[in-house]
């Protein structure tokens, strides 16, 4: 990830060996965190903040775009506070492969809720769906926020990866992948349009269900989960020793 540890290091007149021997690491992984190949976490961000006089978020702030890691990915049962992260957000810089990162968001996957897919730990960076220059479509891996009521209600209850599918009902759902059998394999993301309503209205929401593009959707306040951005790369982390 972009980070100012170098510029700062540098500004306190240390050398890379002094500064490894402060926070207690050594010559290789302090490397590793200046030029962004190690993954900023909490312990490391405390670590260089004591070291340095500084505060956590200043090492955060980048010249080149960079990825925001703004959610968790947690079920219901987890026992997170709340789904966003705290301040200060930590910032991806954004891999050599990855087109157009302005448009994109990444998550931390908190638990084993999608551990068939990815582990614990690992990055995934969404590409937002206003920046998707494509419709969604049927079998895209994306990731959801799931509502205690309905997205008028806003209360998350959980946030999930996995991936888009419709019932035969026509119901569009979300088909999670984890060894936890507390997690529901499928849920609801929009129940199918009640016909009394129209046909046209019908066709305007869903297309024929042999149909795998969605190019009209949009959250509804009555939908049951919100889709938050459909994975664009994912980043396996390596933990801080």
């Amino acid at each position: 990830m972009a980070n100012q540890i170098r510029t700062i290091r540098q500004a306190r007149g240390l050398s890379v060996d002094q500064l490894a021997e402060r926070v207690g690491a050594s010559r290789s992984k302090l490397y590793k965190l200046e030029n962004g190949s190690q993954r900023l976490t909490d312990l490391w961000l405390n670590r260089l903040a004591d070291a340095l006089d500084a505060a956590p978020g200043d090492f955060l702030t980048a010249a080149n775009p960079t990825i925001p890691v703004s959610h968790y990915i947690s079920a219901a049962f987890s026992e997170l506070d709340g789904f966003d992260m705290p301040g200060p957000v930590e910032q991806l810089s954004p891999p050599r492969r990855l087109s157009r990162p302005e448009d994109c968001l990444a998550c931390e996957v908190y638990d084993d809720s999608c551990n068939d897919i990815y582990p614990k730990g690992s990055l995934i960076i969404l590409r937002a769906l206003p920046g998707l220059q494509r419709p969604l479509s049927l079998g895209d891996r994306i990731v959801v926020r799931h509502y205690v009521d309905t997205v008028r209600d806003g209360r998350i209850m959980e946030v999930l990866l996995g991936h888009l599918d419709r019932t035969i009902t026509g119901d569009l759902v979300l088909l999670t992948r984890s060894s936890n059998r507390q997690i529901p394999s499928a849920v609801t993301i929009r129940r199918a349009p009640d016909v009394s309503h129209g046909l046209s209205d019908a066709q305007g929401r869903f297309r024929h269900a042999d149909d795998a593009a969605l190019p009209k959707y949009t959250p509804e306040p009555d939908d049951q989960a919100e889709i938050i951005g459909v994975v664009a790369m994912v980043i396996q982390t390596e933990t801080a020793a």
